[in-house]
């Protein structure tokens, strides 16, 4: 499996809309047949920066999710909402309990 993590600090008068953007990419994310998992995450102190966990069952299922319309248009919309670029990080995993909600 593939993890992908992605750090977002918006700008302070944007987190509503960026919030509203990332939970739509939890709706066309949960319909991709090699996403496993995919939750958005707002830091309770800065509400402004957001978490967003992204886990995929192999690379080939990331890079479909990256260059999906849905993400390419939040990307975009997003592009003048955040006051710095995302922060992305890739992890291989290691080892891992079972999924549950």
């Amino acid at each position: 499996m593939l993890l992908l993590l992605a750090q977002l600090q918006t700008r302070i008068a944007a987190k509503d809309e960026v919030k509203s953007i990332l939970e739509k990419l939890v709706a066309t994310t949960q319909e991709e047949a090699g996403s496993i998992f995919y939750a958005v995450h707002q830091q309770q102190d800065q509400p402004n920066n957001f978490m967003v966990y992204e886990l995929y069952r192999d690379k080939a299922a990331c890079d479909f999710h990256l260059q999906s319309e849905s993400v390419k248009a939040a990307l975009q919309r997003m592009e003048t909402l955040l006051a710095r670029p995302p922060a992305i990080t890739f992890f291989d995993t290691v080892a891992h309990t079972s999924m549950t909600a």
